[in-house]
C-alpha cells in the first residue's frame, strides 16, 4: 500500500474575516490549520467561539461547511515549527511584529507569505528576517489581493463568504520554477474557486492597484466635500462610485503605470503581469462586473461589491459620521498608496492625483507623510516605503 501523503500544515496569522474563511476552507481542502495570535486574549476569544459551536462554519451561496482549527495559540513555538506555510492575513501594520515573533521558529523550507501582499511586504520581510532567509531556505510570497469578500457573523464561529475572485497573481522569492512547483500547487489545493497564478518580480504585487489605491481613492471620493456634519444614511462604498471617483482611480492607476514603465525601461525586472485598475478588476471578478463602460461603472456595477458600505460610526439619533480610522486609511495609506508614492519618487514620476489623495487622507487620520511636496513626514519611518530601507535608485529597488 502506498504511503499516505502527509497533510500540509498551515498556520494563519490573524483572526479577522478572512481568517475565519481560511480555517474552514483550508481544512476541508485537506490541510491542518493553526491560528496564531500575538495576544492571548485574542486567541482565547476565537477559541471560545470555536468551542461553543464545534468549529467555524463558512456560509456560501451554495451551502456551508464547518471545520475546527488544529490549534489556536499566541505562542509561536507551539504552532510555527511544524508549519509548511505561514500565512499573514492581517492589516499590514501587524506584519512586522508578527514576522519578528515567528522568525526564530521557522523550519527549513517554510513558505512565509501575506494575502494580500502589496505594500512592500518582501522588503519588510527581508529587513526583519535577514540572514534567516538563506539559512533556513525561506520562501517569501505575496498575493495581489484577498481571494474573498467575507464578513464573520459570529466571532470564532461563523462567517459569510459572499464572493470569490477567479484569479489572483502571486509573486515570490526566490523567483524560480522550482519554487513555484512547490508553492503553486499548495496554494491552489487550499482554495476552492480561486486560481493562483505565477507573477513576475515582487514589485508587480507591490504596485498592484488593489486596496492600496482603491480604498483611499474611494474614501476620498465619497467624503471629499463633507461638511463635518452627520449624514442621514451610511453610504455604499463601491456602488456609489461616481465619475469623479472613477477618474481619481484611473488617474492614480496611470501614475503607477508610469512608474512601471520607468522600471521596465531601466532594468530587467519582469513586470509584465502588472495590470491597470480596470483590467485587474475585470480579471479578478469576471462576470460579476456587469458594466465595463468606464472605471466608475466597473466598480459601481460589480455584483461582488453589492451592499458593502463606507466605514461609519452610528450616532444615538440614527445618523452617521465617517470613520476614517479604519484600515482603509490607517493601513492602506502607510502600507499602500504611500509606498507607491515612494516608488514614484525613486522613478522621478510626478503624481499630482496621488498627492492630492494622500494629503487629504493623512490629515483625516493625523499622520504625516507628504510635507512641502516631498515624502519626508515623520510617519514614513513606520511605513512600507522603500525610503525606510535606504533604497534610493531604481536599480536598488529592483535588487533589494
Amino acid at each position: 500500500m502506498a504511503e499516505e501523503q502527509r497533510r500540509p500544515v498551515v498556520t494563519v496569522c490573524g483572526g479577522g474575516n478572512a481568517a475565519h474563511v481560511a480555517v474552514g476552507m483550508f481544512t476541508t481542502q485537506g490541510a491542518d490549520v493553526n491560528l496564531f495570535f500575538s495576544f492571548e486574549e485574542e486567541a482565547r476569544k476565537f477559541r471560545k467561539g470555536c468551542e461553543r459551536t464545534g468549529g467555524v462554519t463558512v456560509n456560501t451561496k451554495d451551502g456551508s461547511y464547518k471545520a475546527m482549527p488544529k490549534a489556536i495559540s499566541n505562542d509561536p513555538a507551539e504552532v510555527i515549527p511544524d508549519s509548511d506555510l505561514i500565512l499573514l492575513i492581517t492589516p499590514a501594520f501587524a506584519h512586522e511584529p508578527i514576522l519578528k515573533e515567528i522568525a526564530p521558529h521557522l523550519h527549513d523550507g517554510a513558505f512565509v507569505g501575506a494575502i494580500p501582499g502589496p505594500g512592500g511586504f518582501n522588503m519588510l520581510a527581508k529587513h526583519v528576517l535577514g540572514d534567516l532567509m538563506q539559512k533556513k531556505n525561506v520562501t517569501l510570497f505575496g498575493a495581489g489581493a484577498l481571494p474573498w469578500v467575507c464578513r464573520f457573523t459570529e466571532y470564532g464561529s461563523s462567517v459569510d463568504l459572499q464572493s470569490e475572485k477567479a484569479n489572483i497573481f502571486v509573486s515570490y522569492e526566490p523567483h524560480t520554477e522550482k519554487t513555484w512547483k512547490r508553492l503553486g500547487p499548495l496554494l491552489n489545493q487550499l482554495h476552492k474557486n480561486t486560481t493562483f497564478l505565477s507573477d513576475g518580480h515582487f514589485l508587480t504585487i507591490t504596485m498592484w492597484c488593489t486596496n492600496a489605491v482603491i480604498h483611499p481613492a474611494i474614501t476620498y471620493g465619497i467624503w471629499r466635500d463633507w461638511d463635518g456634519k452627520p449624514v442621514a444614511e451610511q453610504p455604499l462604498f463601491y456602488q456609489n462610485c461616481d465619475e469623479f471617483t472613477g477618474n481619481v482611480l484611473q488617474t492614480i492607476s496611470d501614475e503607477v503605470k508610469a512608474c512601471r514603465d520607468v522600471i521596465v525601461s531601466r532594468t530587467d525586472a519582469d513586470l509584465s503581469q502588472w495590470q491597470p485598475i480596470d483590467e485587474y478588476t475585470i480579471d479578478a471578478y469576471g462576470d460579476n462586473v456587469k458594466d465595463r463602460s468606464s472605471t466608475a461603472r466597473i466598480f459601481a456595477s460589480n455584483f461582488a461589491y453589492r451592499g458593502l458600505k463606507a466605514p461609519c460610526k452610528q450616532l444615538d439619533d440614527g445618523t452617521f459620521m465617517p470613520n476614517f480610522h479604519t484600515r482603509y486609511l490607517t493601513d492602506d495609506l502607510p502600507h499602500g498608496l504611500c509606498v507607491m508614492r515612494g516608488i514614484a519618487d525613486i522613478c522621478g514620476v510626478k503624481t499630482p492625483m496621488m498627492d492630492k489623495v494622500i494629503l487629504w487622507a493623512q490629515e483625516k487620520i493625523g499622520h504625516e507623510y507628504i510635507v512641502d511636496g516631498k515624502l519626508q513626514g515623520k510617519d514614513v519611518a513606520h511605513s512600507g516605503c522603500p525610503q525606510r530601507f535606504g533604497i534610493k535608485t531604481v536599480e536598488e529597488l529592483v535588487a533589494f
